[in-house]
């Protein structure tokens, strides 16, 4: 069967979609490295206090899991900074916004395309 073949607005879209989506994920791996480098305050203080080798062991367990969770969320981050970085700069910064405007225009147009069109008559007879 053949493929629909999508209208140049879709793809327009899962573009300016992608590069959105791209700076929220960022900016959460962001976040949760941010969340880490505090928590390891907070085990280093629970280690320093710890009453025995036991309780030690349990801290260090979770200090080894949050290092872990740093390491994804920074190696995501990295993953995505070039894009990101290059789309922050003004130029294409501009041009993004250009393409969410011709986006809509875009639809417009298609919507004409695609609709039922009828013709009027200029001149009666």
């Amino acid at each position: 069967m053949k493929e629909k073949k999508k209208e140049p607005s879709e793809v327009l879209a899962d573009f300016l979609n992608y590069i959105d989506r791209i700076r929220y994920e960022y900016k959460a791996a962001e976040d949760a490295m941010k969340t880490e480098d505090k928590r390891l305050q907070d085990l280093l203080h629970e280690l320093e206090f710890a009453e025995d080798k036991a309780a030690r062991n349990r801290v260090a367990t979770k200090l080894q899991r949050s290092r872990r969770e740093r390491r994804h969320q920074k190696d995501e981050m990295m993953r995505l900074e070039l894009i990101v970085q290059f789309f922050d700069e003004q130029t294409p910064k501009t041009t993004v916004n250009k393409m969410r405007q011709i986006l809509g225009r875009q639809r417009k147009q298609e919507e004409f395309l695609n609709g039922e069109r009828h013709y009027n008559k200029r001149v009666d007879g």
